[in-house]
Parts: C-alpha cells; structure tokens; sequence
C-alpha cells in the first residue's frame, strides 16, 4: 500500500515521500488531488511565501508542509517536507 502511495508522488516528481510517515502520505494525497480537482491552493490553508511569491507552502497537518511553485496560474507540488525541515530551506 504505501508503495503505491509513493509511486503517486514519484509519477507526479514530488520528492519527500520516501520520508514521510504513511498517514502524511494520505493527507498529502488528499490535498493534491484537491489541487488537481481545480481548488485553489488557499482554500487548502495554503500560503505564498514572503521571500519568493512563486512558492507556496500548504500543510499537512502540524508537522509537514507540502511545497508548491506557482506555475501558468495553478500550484504544481514539488515536495513534502517537514516542519522543521521546511523552516531550515527558508531561512
């Protein structure tokens, strides 16, 4: 099971999953499939960065991000990361 969730990023070429603890790896399924179904990425409590307005930062529950680039008007995942993880690549 989870390495048909794997194969779900792979095929979409999100790295992280490999890291991420199963449950992660539904919800991070959930909400792209969501992005993909057409809902827009704040509807997801997903937020553009300060820094760089092209990258968007969506959450997982508490602990995990999942990292978007704003691409021809729509967030395209590139990642999922940690919390802390994700603080440590915005600094």
């Amino acid at each position: 099971m989870i390495e048909n969730m794997i194969t779900f990023f792979e095929q979409r070429g999100i790295d992280g999953a490999d890291r991420v603890p199963k449950q992660v790896l539904k919800k991070a399924r959930q909400v792209i499939c969501r992005l993909d179904d057409g809902n827009p990425y704040w509807k997801l409590r997903g937020k553009r960065l300060n820094h760089d307005r092209d990258v968007i930062s969506i959450p997982v529950g508490r602990r995990w991000r999942i990292l978007a680039l704003w691409q021809d008007g729509e967030a395209v995942p590139q990642a999922i990361l940690s919390h802390e993880r994700y603080n440590g690549r915005n600094q």
